[in-house]
């Protein structure tokens, strides 16, 4: 009897180790599995902070670029005429702004761009040069997404920044010799996935 006892409590000590070690080893594996899943992360985040260093680096290229090209046109001719005949600045000495400025701007198209569903799906992102004339009254008129050669910018991209903008409310004109005149202007909008 003393021996079956003695077996029992054997058998009960060995089965109470053997859980003891399984539960130590799916605490390993689970501590294992979070790590390995944090990792993954973090490896997401690094690779969409390079994206996102990417595009941001390739718009001030390409504005600053595109701002070099605008001041040389302008030295050459500072104004010209559109389809109708109205007298356009390529550059005024004052610019027109935005009403509210550069933050309302930005919070503006931040509240009113729509991401193209069909570009999301896609993955594309990129930056899209919208080109437009704010008229002396401080409308914004004859809205175009600039194609530059070398860009590879989603049309749905293209169409959305330029829906956005044409609907922009006023802005302050430009002033010539502190009158209001039409000036050319353009922006960068930039479509990015965070995700």
């Amino acid at each position: 009897m003393k021996k079956h006892i003695q077996l029992v409590i054997l058998l009960t000590a060995f089965a109470v180790w053997q859980g003891c070690g399984s539960k130590s080893e799916k605490a390993a594996d689970e501590s294992k599995s979070v790590a390995e899943a944090q990792a993954i992360e973090t490896k997401k985040a690094e690779e969409l902070a390079a994206k996102r260093a990417l595009i941001i680096k390739a718009s001030a290229v390409r504005a600053e670029e595109r701002a070099r090209a605008a001041a040389e046109r302008a030295k050459l001719t500072p104004t010209y005429k559109d389809a109708l005949g109205n007298l356009i600045y390529v550059k005024a000495e004052v610019d027109p702004s935005y009403n509210g400025g550069e933050k309302a701007m930005n919070d503006y198209l931040r509240d009113n761009l729509k991401y193209p569903a069909e570009a999301r799906d896609r993955g594309n992102q990129g930056t899209v040069f919208v080109d437009f004339i704010v008229d002396s009254k401080g409308s914004v008129r004859e809205v175009v997404a600039s194609d530059v050669i070398g860009d590879d910018v989603d049309i749905s991209l293209k169409e959305e920044a330029v829906r956005v903008v044409a609907s922009m409310p006023g802005w302050n004109a430009g002033l010539q010799q502190k009158e209001a005149v039409d000036v050319s202007f353009s922006i960068p909008i930039t479509f990015e996935l965070l995700n």
